[in-house]
């Protein structure tokens, strides 16, 4: 008899105690039996290789061991049961080990009543037989059980938790029967081959083909937190090694799936999408492709970041260690595109970096409106150096190096907080992920925008000449890819659903900023004590100043980043079609208006003027009209309106115009017409508003009451610079242009029919070239103009106050003479349209000018006093182009203004020629007239004329014979030689008198 021999007779002994194991429930769920007798055809028959009973009860032990045997046995057909007939197909003759004991947990799970009671020592044998195969898989070779997880991973319904249990519980029951590192270990030998399946697979897939099962595959490992040394293995896969480069995350399982999106997967892979060129420029199709798989990349970090600490530290230091890899991306030359052969990998593509952007904002969303818990991030995050990172809880790496806006006093150190919370972590990532991610593609969006243009425009002239020839078919093509390629980084960087969350996170960012910014002293001192710098509460305090009374030391530890990030957003909207998005909601609005009004004007709040001025370029954006050269449809908001702060936009403006010109703080001259562009604009925008003209009229009357100050007024200083912008601009148009008519007469005449191939070249370049200059230098000239004659409108005594007026007319006689005068044919190009040039209206603004100040007799006489430009017939001249071009209205005006001018320039010449003969030591050293009131130069004791050295302060705050600092408050009046002066001319005039 089998029992005889067999081992496990002895077991028998124990098996019928009453708290065995029901001989039936292991056939329902193990599916196999120990009586040759029982038994069904889906029934295994295991009594010859354990033992044949016929017990109802089973001891525990003689369970265990059969259900060993049957995990061991290879052929299962050989255990049929005698006269069972059955086919050896069912879930009964199953031979992969877990996908048998998978099959046996999931009818245990569903056993009910008494039997679930009576199956839980069975579903216990299964797990621990689980583990064993887990953690001895060589026992089971050559059984792949990475295999047969995926198998289970993909047949699981959603529906259907008990795959889920399972692995859970197997993993538990692994991490409890051994060493932490070894249970991680023997997981990672089971699941890594799975994972690296599953990498392959995604690897070859695009938004269109990657399947819905990848993400519910990798859900199984984040989902419970019972089992999170299934996420720490999983993040554990998708790591690099930590001196990986930027392009190797993408290699990652987790950097596949950042990497499927519309843009290309690498930096030099084929644009998949827009191929077709068609007037449809958004594809809300593909757009929801994007989102769906965005969302789901998101809801991955999302679990791995809760499931437990230690998946969240590294899942934070996966993200701090990326970022850092691809820090190169920031800088300047990246944004070019340098398609070098080093560069290539050493950072992750577009794509990549703005799926990683697109998770971490959605990551950001409790920060947003309604909740703002962007209120407890702290700013003293980036001052903590490299050794205090791991104590005080800081994942980026190299925050410390982050440019902020106010700088660091050389051995100072920077206050920090105790420790450092996940809301501040995450904010400071996701502005360093957008930094690294979408401003690059803005900015390389703008360059092939550019270029497409530049293409269109070449196609266009070769399509008239040739259409047939390859240069015309080869400038198509470039001219498709450039589309697509732009159609490809906007429709990125645009989708609605990140769009909004975008919106949302750096309107969350303007509100922080402000906060940080406004903080009263007395909340500081507090913040001091408990070592937590974080605004707390949001207090929207009033602007009462242009830089908050108390500014806190922190705002040196604020990355210049952070605005620069909302500039580029803003600045990014007001370029797409129909501006879809930003106008969702007006709060963003509002908190956008304040951030910059805050910071726009401020260099107590901002070092950088190259920052304050991109501010002012983010302001335009709000500007509720619609902007030249824009896509964008009118665009509605309130904030000029009706913020509680927007009496201080003029103010704000007028500090950063001035500021970007300062001694110090200067910047590159076409950078900083650049940057005057959108003033200009929202200036002109303001004089449509009666309470912000007022703000012009106050702050010109400041001017006035403060003309000697320390600090020159600041719309003194405003008017001086637009006049010597407008003068530079001027000149530099009507240069070019000179020289632009020059080579199209040559061009005309047939002189450049004898120059080589490159020479002709090389003039075609020359012209395009000089045609760019002039375009930008005459619609900057012309917004200065318009500008001026809009502030002489209703603001004119400091336009004629002795500092200024000199300047002012001389300026306007300039002009009207080159544009009216008799050498005015030097500038007349063939198409004035091409170069923007209008002289007629020019014209008509300098008149309005004139007729504005034309009530001042100290205009007056400096427009008849201006050697230079100035002479009886410049009217007259004028008068004749000014009945060309319709402006009719203003001739009486001018003829008026003309006769006043003639008639004080003969008073004072025949003053001049009575004074004439005086003495060396009356005149002014700089521009030798007679001095009217002298002042002494404290430094090199130099008498100059008061109105001289003021004009020479706007500009230069030194004295100009030995560059020593000066302010006016400094300089002496010259009483004695004042009055010497007077009385020599006095002697003049009633010798005069007599005589006559």
């Amino acid at each position: 008899m089998a029992s005889v021999q067999n081992p496990f007779a002895a077991l028998l002994q124990e098996g019928s105690s009453a708290d065995g194991v029901s001989h039936k429930l292991v056939e329902e769920i193990l599916l196999f039996s120990l009586n040759k007798e029982s038994g069904g055809n889906q029934t295994l028959c295991l009594a010859d290789v354990v033992v044949d009973t016929s017990e109802d009860t089973l001891c525990e032990d003689l369970v265990a061991h059969a259900l060993f045997e049957r995990l061991m046995l290879s052929n299962t057909s050989e255990c049929l049961l005698a006269g069972g007939g059955g086919s050896g197909s069912g879930e009964a003759w199953e031979t992969n080990a877990i996908t048998y004991l998978h099959g046996a947990f999931v009818r245990s799970e569903h056993m009910e009543g008494a039997k679930k009671t009576a199956s839980s020592k069975i579903q216990e044998l299964i797990l621990n037989n689980a583990s064993t195969c887990m953690r001895q898989p060589d026992l089971f070779a050559p059984q792949s059980f990475a295999t047969q997880w995926l198998e289970l991973f993909e047949q699981a319904s959603e529906h259907d938790a008990s795959t889920q249990e399972f692995l859970v519980r197997v993993a538990c029951k692994v991490v409890e029967e051994d060493e932490p590192l070894e249970a991680l270990g023997a997981l990672k030998a089971i699941f890594y081959p799975l994972l690296t399946e599953l990498q392959k697979l995604v690897a070859k897939d695009n938004l269109i083909t990657i399947k819905k099962n990848v993400f519910w595959i990798l859900g199984f490992f984040v989902k419970d937190k019972r089992a999170a040394v299934l996420g720490e293995l999983l993040i554990d896969y998708t790591t690099p090694n930590p001196k990986a480069k930027g392009g190797e995350y993408m290699d990652t399982l987790l950097g596949h799936l950042l990497c499927i999106s519309i843009l290309p997967k690498t930096q030099t892979g084929k644009y998949e999408f827009f191929q077709q060129f068609s007037l449809n420029q958004t594809d809300p199709a593909l757009w929801g492709l994007l989102s769906h798989h965005q969302q789901s990349t998101f809801q991955l970090f999302k679990q791995l970041l809760v499931l437990s600490p230690e998946t969240k530290r590294k899942t934070l230091q996966w993200i701090a260690n990326c970022l850092d890899a691809n820090v190169s991306r920031g800088h300047l030359w990246s944004s070019m595109n340098l398609n070098l052969e080093q560069t290539m990998y050493s950072t992750a593509s577009d794509a990549f970096m703005t799926s990683l952007c697109a998770v971490l904002i959605r990551l950001c969303s409790p920060l947003c409106v309604p909740s703002l818990k962007v209120l407890l991030v702290d700013p003293t995050y980036c001052a903590v150096a490299d050794k205090d990172r791991q104590a005080k809880g800081v994942s980026l790496l190299k925050a410390h190096d982050e440019t902020c806006l106010l700088p660091t006093v050389e051995g100072e150190e920077r206050v920090t907080a105790e420790k450092y919370n996940f809301v501040t972590e995450i904010f400071y990532m996701t502005h360093k992920c957008f930094e690294l991610a979408n401003r690059p593609c803005i900015e390389r969006l703008g360059r092939v925008m550019r270029e497409l243009q530049n293409t269109q425009t070449a196609y266009e002239d070769v399509l008239r000449s040739d259409p047939n020839n390859d240069l015309t078919k080869n400038l198509f093509r470039m001219l498709m890819e450039q589309m697509q390629q732009v159609l490809s980084i906007r429709n990125t960087i645009s989708e609605p659903t990140n769009d909004k969350e975008m919106l949302k996170f750096l309107e969350a960012s303007a509100i922080w900023l402000t906060e940080v910014a406004l903080l009263p002293r007395e909340s500081y001192e507090q913040a001091l004590d408990k070592r937590d710098f974080a605004p707390q509460i949001h207090r929207n305090l009033e602007l009462l100043s242009d830089t908050p009374p108390f500014v806190a030391p922190y705002m040196q530890s604020v990355p210049e980043s952070i605005i620069d990030n909302i500039s580029a957003y803003l600045n990014f909207c007001r370029r797409l079609n129909g501006d879809q998005f930003i106008h969702i909601y007006y709060s963003a609005h509002d908190a956008f208006f304040k951030m910059i009004l805050v910071f726009m004007g401020s260099s107590g709040l901002v070092k950088n003027p190259h920052l304050r001025a991109k501010l002012a370029e983010a302001l335009e954006f709000l500007l509720p009209t619609q902007i030249m050269n824009s896509n964008r449809q009118t665009f509605v908001t309130h904030v000029f309106d009706n913020h509680p702060d927007r009496l201080k936009v003029v103010r704000s403006l007028l500090n950063v115009f001035v500021s970007i010109e300062m001694t110090g703080q200067s910047v590159q001259f076409e950078q900083k017409f650049n940057y005057r562009r959108p003033m200009y604009a929202i200036m002109e925008f303001l004089w449509t508003k009666q309470e912000h003209v007022q703000c012009f009229r106050d702050l010109a009357i400041e001017a006035e009451e403060n003309m000697e100050a320390i600090e020159p007024p600041i719309f003194l200083r405003f008017i001086n610079l637009l006049i010597n912008d407008a003068i530079f601009l001027l000149d530099e148009s009507l240069s070019n242009l000179e020289q632009i008519k020059q080579l199209q007469q040559a061009q005309d005449n047939g002189e450049w029919n004898s120059l080589s191939q490159n020479e002709r070249q090389q003039q075609v370049t020359n012209l395009h070239h000089l045609g760019m200059l002039a375009r930008f230098d005459n619609i900057l000239g012309r917004d200065t103009i318009n500008l001026l004659k809009l502030l002489t409108t209703e603001i004119k005594s400091i336009f004629c106050h002795n500092s200024m007026v000199d300047r002012i007319a001389a300026m306007l006689n300039y002009f009207l003479l080159h544009l009216v005068g008799p050498r005015k044919e030097r500038f007349k190009v063939k198409d004035k349209k091409e170069f923007d040039f209008e002289p007629a209206q020019t014209v008509l603004e300098i008149s309005h000018i004139y007729i504005n100040l034309s009530t001042d007799d100290s205009f007056c006489l400096a427009v008849s006093q201006d050697g230079r430009s100035y002479s009886d017939q410049l009217f007259g001249f004028a008068e004749n182009i000014l009945i060309r071009i319709g402006g009719g209205q203003l001739i009486g005006d001018m003829s008026e203004f003309a006769a006043k001018v003639k008639k004080m320039g003969d008073q004072y010449k025949e003053e001049q020629e009575l004074l004439a003969d005086a003495p060396e030591e009356y005149l002014d050293p700089i521009i030798s007239s007679l001095m009217t009131d002298p002042v002494i130069l404290p430094s090199s004791k130099v008498t100059v004329d008061r109105s001289t050295i003021a004009r020479h302060l706007l500009s230069d705050q030194t004295d100009p014979f030995n560059r020593e600092p000066l302010t006016m408050d400094k300089v002496k009046s010259n009483e004695a030689l004042k009055l010497e002066i007077d009385q020599w001319i006095e002697g003049k005039r009633s010798a005069a008198r007599s005589k006559s």
